[in-house]
Order: structure tokens, then C-alpha cells, then sequence
């Protein structure tokens, strides 16, 4: 049953993502309760194929992620109509936290807050010992850039261009 949950969630994922109204949206997953053996990393990034992707580790006690959310949204703006995802992955251990963070913050976009297996997962993949961390993956699914550049930083754009 919980298998069922699963992939119903990551095909809802994949038609909000690909729905044809511009409107940015949000959208809040907590994987932290998914079965550990159901739930996958690579599973997730797989939703967004044929988009580029835009991957922020962040956290709701983190300043640092916290003050380039601003300059994120910009960017999501400034691609809206375009086939990119802004994907944020928190390893938050407290959902009321990081829920309200999201909708303080006001952040748009896929939202997760991964279990265990998950945030391992990551680790092992980006060897993520900070945040905020930002990655690059293109339409196939590769990671183009395992340390991106922050929205902040005016030449992500350029970066994410050559990827469209």
C-alpha cells in the first residue's frame, strides 16, 4: 500500500510539473515517513526528466539558505515558462519547522524533506557537508555541476541557459 502512495505522489509530482498553467507553483512532499526501502533519491530526480533541475539542499535553521531564497525565487520567476524544476531537498527533523519556513519564506517550487535513506543516499551521491549546496542536472537526468553556483550569484543563469 505504501508502495502505492509512493508512486502515486511521484506521478502527481510529474503532472504538476509539467502542467501547462505558468503559474509557479508549490509543492510539499515529506519523505521522511515513506517506507526507508521504498523511497530513493534517484526516484525523485527521475520525476523532473526532461527538465533541468535545479537542486537546493537546504534546511528551515540555516541563515545562509534562508537569505539566498529571495534571489531564488527570482530565478524561478525569470524561468517559469521555461522546462527547469527548482527542487529543494531539506533534512529538516521537525515538519512543523520546516512547513512554516516554506510558507514564511514564501518558496515555491518541489519541496522534500527526505528520511534516513534518502539524505544517505544524497551523501553518498554529492557529498553534501553544507549547506546551502546547489546542483545542476540536465534533461537527461545527469548532473551537469555537483557545486553550482547560488541564485545569488548572476552567472547561474548562464549555466542554466546552456542547459535549455
Amino acid at each position: 500500500m505504501k508502495k502505492i502512495i509512493f508512486v502515486i505522489a511521484l506521478v502527481f509530482a510529474a503532472f504538476i510539473s509539467n502542467a501547462q498553467n505558468s503559474d509557479i507553483k508549490t509543492n510539499i512532499k515529506d519523505l521522511s515517513q515513506q517506507d526507508l526501502i521504498e523511497t530513493n533519491f534517484d526516484d525523485v530526480i527521475k520525476t523532473y526528466k526532461g527538465k533541468v533541475v535545479y537542486l537546493d539542499f537546504w534546511a528551515s535553521w540555516c541563515r545562509p539558505c534562508k537569505d539566498e531564497m529571495p534571489y531564488s525565487l527570482n530565478l524561478q520567476e525569470a524561468y517559469k515558462d521555461k522546462d527547469v524544476a527548482f527542487v529543494y531537498i531539506s533534512t529538516d527533523r521537525n515538519a512543523n519547522a520546516w512547513k512554516n519556513a516554506i510558507n514564511n519564506l514564501a518558496v515555491t517550487g518541489e519541496h522534500y524533506r527526505v528520511n534516513k535513506n534518502v539524505y544517505e543516499q544524497m551523501n553518498a551521491k554529492f557529498n553534501v557537508q553544507y549547506i546551502p549546496r546547489y546542483v545542476l542536472i540536465d534533461k537527461e537526468g545527469n548532473v551537469v555541476d555537483a557545486n553550482a553556483k547560488r541564485p545569488s550569484n548572476a552567472q547561474i543563469k548562464s549555466d542554466i541557459d546552456k542547459l535549455l
